[in-house]
Parts: structure tokens; sequence; C-alpha cells
């Protein structure tokens, strides 16, 4: 098993990066909107399947936002196979590479506001992530900027909210349907090097 990037395919480090993060940012998404659309409206915060589905929902944005950073220095110091999202249009060039770039923002961003704006602790059911607001670090910003959690909370869950109910679906279906296109319309082999599969003979040959 290669660990790193080769010529023709992604390595096993970097698939498990992709396929652990993209399957826990989205299943936190869709508990979210689960929560939002299926527990809110009826039984609200006293619904019993309230508390393990947000802890859980917890639980995995915590987890996104612990790898995203090793996942970037992983990606930096392992460049991505030659020929991946090459394109000859300058304009779809520039907006994978952004909506791509997007999204690592976003696994940045939305785990964090997730946490800073939770009063309540993270059950890993191992062991407990204490809530941002019994922290050494937000009493030390209460002490220089004066917050209190009544006034810090409050925006932080805007911000979280409206990029989970906007920008978070549509980068997340930009980056699945790029995936299919490059897939079955440009046939290239940048799927098949996520799933393990090298490139095939004519595409690594090409590159050289």
């Amino acid at each position: 098993m290669e660990w790193k990037n080769t010529s023709n395919q992604f390595g096993a480090m970097t698939r498990l990066f992709h396929w652990s993060m993209a399957t826990a940012f989205i299943v936190c998404c869709l508990l979210a909107y689960y929560i939002i659309w299926f527990i809110l409206p009826y039984g609200g915060k006293k619904d019993p399947m309230f508390m393990p589905l947000i802890n859980l929902h917890w639980v995995l944005g915590i987890f996104v936002g612990v790898l995203v950073i090793p996942r970037l220095i992983w990606r930096i110091r392992n460049p991505q196979p030659p020929g991946i999202h090459i394109t000859h249009l300058r304009i779809e060039h520039w907006m994978v590479h952004a909506a791509h770039w997007a999204l690592y923002a976003l696994m940045i961003i939305m785990p964090i506001t997730g946490y800073i704006g939770t009063g309540r602790d993270t059950d890993f059911y191992l062991f407990t992530v204490p809530n941002f607001r019994d922290t050494a670090f937000f009493t030390w910003l209460c002490s220089v900027f004066g917050f209190t959690w009544q006034t810090f909370e409050p925006p932080v869950d805007v911000i979280h909210h409206f990029l989970g109910k906007t920008l978070v679906p549509l980068i997340v279906v930009l980056h699945i349907a790029a995936a299919f296109f490059h897939h079955y319309v440009n046939r290239d082999a940048v799927l098949s090097r996520m799933l393990g599969k090298p490139a095939p003979a004519a595409e690594g040959s090409s590159q050289h």
C-alpha cells in the first residue's frame, strides 16, 4: 500500500483523509438539517432524540475541525498526481480551485463557530470535550474585551447557521457534481484515483 501520492494515483493517506472527512462533514450537515426540519418544529429541544442527535452533530464537527489542519499540511507536502483538474478554460480552472479552497475554508470555519457557539459539553462517549464557555480562553476573552456569553454567542450562532444553510450545501453539491462531471463527461481518472484505482495507462502516458 502506497501512503503517499504517486504519479498516477492518490496515496492511501490522502484517500483516508478525504473519505473520512467527507463522510463526517456530510453526515454532520444532514443531522443538522434533520434536527431543524423534523425535531425542532415538533418536539423541540425536549424531544428525546434532540440531545443524542445534536451531540453526534457536535462530535462529527469537532472530528472534522481537528483533522482539517493535518489534511492541509499533508496536501501541501504531497502534491496531487499530474493531470488533476486540468482544463483548457481559464475561468473553469479558477472556479475549480476556488470551490475546492472554499470547501477547506468551510471545514475550518464551521467547526470553529459550531464549537465556540455551543454552551454544552460534547460527549465523545469515551471522553468529554468541555464547552467553550467554560474554558480559560473564553474567560480571558471576557476579561480583555468585556464579552459575556449573552453577547458573544448570538452573532457566532448566526454565522454558523447562515453558512450551514447557504454556502455549505452549495459548495458540497458543486463538489459532488464536479466529481461526477469529471467521471462521466470528461471521462478522466479523477474519481477513480480517489477510489484507489490508478489512472489508465493512456492518461498516465499523456503526462510525459
